[in-house]
């Protein structure tokens, strides 16, 4: 079984799959947002990179900081990243999704509506969260500005509520996991 999760940054994406995983042994995780960190360690990509957007190695890696700073101001540009970046991501999440066949999988990622893992998935959940809520806890978990996070707004998508299964809205933790467990109750997943 596949299970997509999507949402805003700050929204709380992980803190859901998290959840999920505590319900059950059989459930795992995948943010997609860490493979596409180890794809940037790719000896090829770090050149395609380097090369398309001028960029310099810092300790033999590439700056994420000041390759944000591009991308995140600019939907070609993300769509340039993408480009150079994607086969490979897809790659290792077909080899983890292969790898956990036998299990239920959580893929969770902004960008998870472009990919076929939308389509292909079993369950298709989006969390939102009010803007403020998202600001606080992306300053806090990704140690960074006000005026970061709301560049990095500006890459974000805008999502159709009607492609979803469930739309959780997450603003207490305690009351996020009370829904996230009535969906669990009442869905495939537990059975």
């Amino acid at each position: 079984m596949l299970i997509t999760i999507t949402g805003a940054s700050g929204s709380g994406k992980s803190f859901i799959a998290n959840y999920l995983t505590t319900l059950n042994q059989n459930i795992v995780h995948l943010n997609i947002d860490l493979i596409g960190h180890e794809v940037l360690e790719i000896e090829e990509v770090k050149s395609k990179i380097i090369k398309q957007f001028n960029l310099n190695l810092n300790d033999n890696k590439i700056d994420r900081e000041a390759l944000g700073e591009i991308v995140f101001n600019n939907q070609d540009k993300m769509q340039e990243l993408s480009n150079l970046t994607w086969q490979y991501m897809e790659q290792k999440i077909d080899d983890y999704l292969i790898l956990n066949s036998n299990k239920i999988i959580i893929l969770d990622w902004i960008l998870i509506p472009k990919t076929k893992y939308f389509n292909d998935s079993d369950i298709n959940i989006l969390v939102k969260a009010d803007f403020k809520d998202r600001i606080n806890r992306a300053i806090i978990r990704d140690n960074i500005t006000s005026d970061k996070f709301e560049k990095r707004e500006k890459a974000t998508l805008n999502f159709d509520e009607n492609k979803f299964d469930y739309v959780i809205e997450n603003k207490v933790k305690e009351e996020t996991k009370v829904m996230v467990k009535k969906i669990y109750d009442k869905s495939i997943i537990s059975r």
